[in-house]
């Protein structure tokens, strides 16, 4: 296995970590970025990254206001993220490379794929939260009961902790819940800035734009339903069944998934 590698580049918002593994190749698959969901970080994909780094450049940044990455100064838009992304990629030197997203990783990921066609050559998209626009209205106005401002007596703490619980496969360890919750407390009032941005996101109209091929990955966490009911809207993509597995999936089904992304991955696009 390749060392993952920690180090901070350049950000429209200040500094970005990212984790690296592995090294650009001229004469195999072109790099891969993998954008967590909120609020979590780049960490989420660490079960990952030493093995599909064997034979290509992988990275997994923190996206801004996440992990261990600066802030933007407010609330930003999915198409900021995707931005600062690209720019990430620029300063990197990613000429062409695939994107891996996560729920709010997968609307970044498609997002930038409808930015830069010429550049992303393929999309792995795990949980599309695919949702119309009064769904959406009705969920942005609620953000705060889900993800209440911090307060003196630590009830937000509690919702938290009971939301994690309610998420994550019964699998995992008390220990991996409490890191999660460290990531969320590290981002404060600013937790649900990554979810505001995706209520006020078109996402399904965004699909339906996206040229590249997209494997859809589907776990059975809280957007199974909402992923198995749009997953047609991108126009040239198949989806991945995993019942049976909630939150956690890139650590419990890690053979798994390392095989499905490499099948998928491994082949370029055919021309139109």
């Amino acid at each position: 296995m390749v060392q993952i590698i920690r180090s901070y580049a350049k950000g429209r918002w200040g500094q970005v970590h990212l984790r690296s593994c592995g090294e650009a190749r001229s004469d195999g698959p072109p790099p891969l970025l993998c954008i967590h969901s909120t609020p979590s970080s780049g960490a989420m994909w660490d079960a990952l990254l030493p093995r599909l780094g064997r034979d290509r450049l992988v990275i997994a940044p923190d996206t801004p206001g996440y992990g261990m990455s600066d802030p933007p100064p407010a609330p930003v838009t999915i198409r900021d993220y995707a931005e600062a992304l690209a720019s990430l990629c620029d300063d990197l030197g990613l000429e062409r490379f695939d994107i891996a997203g996560f729920h709010t990783g997968s609307i970044i990921a498609t997002e930038l794929a409808n930015l830069h066609p010429t550049r992303v050559r393929r999309v792995v998209a795990f949980g599309l939260a695919a949702y119309d626009a009064d769904a959406r209205a009705q969920r942005l106005a609620r953000i705060r009961e889900f993800f209440p401002e911090p307060a003196a007596n630590l009830v937000h703490i509690e919702k938290l902790w009971a939301r994690l619980t309610e998420l994550a496969d019964p699998r995992l360890q008390p220990e991996e819940r409490h890191i999660a919750m460290a990531d969320s407390l590290r981002t404060g009032a600013r937790l649900p800035w990554g979810f505001m941005a995706v209520y006020d996101h078109d996402f399904i109209a965004a699909m339906r734009r996206v040229a590249q091929p997209v494997l859809v990955m589907n776990p059975e966490d809280d957007l199974w339903a909402q992923t198995h009911a749009h997953w047609r809207a991108y126009p040239d993509a198949r989806l991945v069944e995993l019942p049976g597995v909630k939150h956690g999936v890139l650590k419990l089904e890690t053979d798994r998934v390392e095989a499905e992304m490499r099948a998928f991955l491994s082949t370029e696009p055919t021309c139109c």
